[in-house]
């Protein structure tokens, strides 16, 4: 159905998603209690997460090729991070991500790797704070934390770094919310 008018458009619409609107929290307990309530506070940027479907192409007679629905595939998810002068969420991922495996090569504490995986949780928000859609990363893991840039040039600006998670499946839920 085309869209005809400002009116109908408005209808449609509504007041829109707004990509500024969104939280996520961690389930963790080895990374919570250290980082989930200033991560939520000081996570910059992030996107909802995505997906792919492969595709199995099999060739016919005369060039043709019947194309049939592949495994789903879920991206990495990346989050950009303002660091805090203590530099308490970037230690607490580092720390995180260390009891995978050790940076000394020394022991973890996850040695089958599979403990200690987080589900992390993605809320987009309306104007009203009212969460509208729920994605669920399950088995998350950090596997890239980014470099942080240091320059004598930059007076202005807080320090960044992002943060790329690493997870095997997502859910969804969707909220009905009026706004």
């Amino acid at each position: 159905m085309a869209i005809s008018t400002i009116s109908n458009l408005a209808t449609a619409i509504g007041l829109g998603a707004r990509p500024n609107l969104f939280q996520i929290s961690f389930s963790s307990t080895d990374f919570t209690q250290a980082a989930d309530s200033t991560f939520s506070l000081l996570c910059k940027a992030a996107q909802l997460p995505g997906s792919s479907m492969g595709i199995i192409d099999i060739p016919m007679i005369g060039g043709r090729r019947y194309k049939i629905n592949g495994e789903r595939s879920f991206a990495d998810w990346t989050v950009t991070v303002m660091n805090d002068g203590k530099y308490a969420t970037r230690k607490a991922i580092e720390e995180y991500q260390q009891l995978f495996v050790a940076t000394d090569y020394g022991t973890s504490t996850y040695g089958d790797r599979a403990t200690g995986r987080n589900t992390v949780t993605v809320k987009q928000l309306n104007t009203a704070g009212t969460t509208t859609k729920t994605y669920v990363l399950n088995n998350c893991w950090p596997s890239d934390i980014s470099t942080i840039d240091l320059s004598y040039d930059t007076t202005d600006s807080l320090e960044e770094f992002t943060v790329t998670w690493t997870y095997d499946y997502f859910t969804t839920e969707t909220t009905t919310a009026t706004n």
